[in-house]
């Protein structure tokens, strides 16, 4: 019967006051990070505990959390507007909290442009039957590079689809048509070329003219530096893309294998994602768009090895189908086929006489001539 009673308003005060003392002693200690905690926690018990509120805008000050730091400060003067501690904490961090805030809505701002601008490519590809697809962006499920010795190859690959932050785009005056970034691939020569925009109404054997023009009368040496011997003229060379996807809905695929983009949130995701990890977003969301794209790959990776036992067994090389030079961008997005990797179209051309034409179709196998539309 002597032992006090206690409201629940009351408890959330002591405990509000104990965390909050805790976070003076972390200070005392200079582990900014758990100030922070504790301040917070300390903050959900009593939201005006103003010791509390105080000690989490020092966290964030120290931390360089600028604009945190404001809202902790805009807080603690609400409750006490005369709190000289807090109105020389605001004079002291004002410009870099104002900065901070103006990026913040800048960034916001280019992101709500980038939501629309996906939301266009989606729309536009669903009209036009273009299918998306993407590769993973992380080679690796941890931050150790060294991994078990059985699985350390395992783990590590390259593609030929890289990610150019480059998005297809309507074309000004266009009716409605739109244009590409593409990528001309000559896997006999390790060499690339990246077109930053092709009109879906182009022919492609235009573009490859530009790149590759026909040598004159009395010329004997075309202009690339590296084609030694002479063999990248527009009227010899074939081209091809690869046909992904081949396994139907729903299949289990190999990591290294494109992978469908199936809905509209999953392209934001998939493009949101690579933008970070370039770090466009900073080391935060970096970090965030690595842990993600971790979890992607190790549900690949899991999925692949539960079926064929271990991820050595991949597939056979994609096929292939020749595109005709006459065809434009639109007939080769539109085929049934054709499956766009990253936003990127890209063809592979080879020299007809050259001995990595000959190993490649060995190697691939070819599904026909995609013809110009009429």
């Amino acid at each position: 019967e002597d032992i006090p009673k206690y409201s629940e308003q009351e408890l959330d005060e002591f405990k509000s006051t104990v965390l909050a003392n805790a976070a003076m002693a972390h200070m005392q200690l200079k582990n900014w990070g758990y100030v922070r905690d504790d301040s917070k926690r300390a903050l959900a018990f009593n939201e005006k505990n103003i010791k509390a509120c105080y000690r989490l805008a020092k966290a964030h000050e120290k931390l360089q959390n600028w604009e945190e730091a404001g809202d902790a400060i805009d807080s603690g003067l609400k409750i006490d507007a005369e709190n000289k501690d807090f109105m020389k904490l605001e004079k002291l961090l004002q410009k870099k909290i104002n900065r901070a805030r103006l990026d913040r809505q800048k960034r916001e701002k280019a992101r709500a442009k980038r939501v629309s601008e996906v939301k266009g490519v989606w729309k536009h590809c669903k009209e036009k039957g273009v299918v998306l697809g993407r590769v993973p962006l992380v080679s690796t499920v941890t931050d150790d590079d060294e991994e078990d010795d059985e699985n350390v190859d395992e783990a590590r690959w390259h593609h030929h689809h890289p990610h150019t932050g480059r998005l297809p785009q309507p074309i000004p005056g266009g009716g409605g048509e739109w244009s590409w970034p593409c990528m001309f691939v000559y896997p006999s020569h390790n060499h690339s070329d990246f077109i930053e925009f092709f009109a879906e109404s182009d022919i492609l054997a235009l573009r490859m003219a530009e790149a590759f023009p026909e040598l004159e009368q009395g010329e004997s040496e075309t202009a690339m530096p590296w084609d030694f011997n002479n063999e990248f003229e527009c009227s010899k060379l074939a081209v091809y893309f690869e046909v992904h996807c081949t396994e139907g809905d729903g299949a289990v695929i190999h990591p290294e294998c494109v992978e469908k983009l199936k809905d509209q949130g999953a392209t934001m995701r998939f493009y949101e994602s690579s933008r970070a990890l370039k770090g466009d977003e900073g080391p935060e969301m970096a970090t965030v768009a690595r842990c993600l794209e971790r979890k992607h790959l190790h549900k690949q990776r899991k999925a692949w090895k539960k079926k064929h036992r271990s991820l050595w067994a991949k597939p056979a090389p994609c096929p292939v189908v020749r595109v005709h030079p006459a065809a434009t961008l639109h007939d080769i997005l539109t085929d049934k086929r054709m499956v766009v990797p990253n936003f990127l179209v890209t063809f592979m051309m080879f020299p007809e006489e050259h001995p990595a034409h000959r190993a490649f179709l060995k190697e691939r196998n070819c599904l026909g001539v995609l013809e110009p539309k009429a």
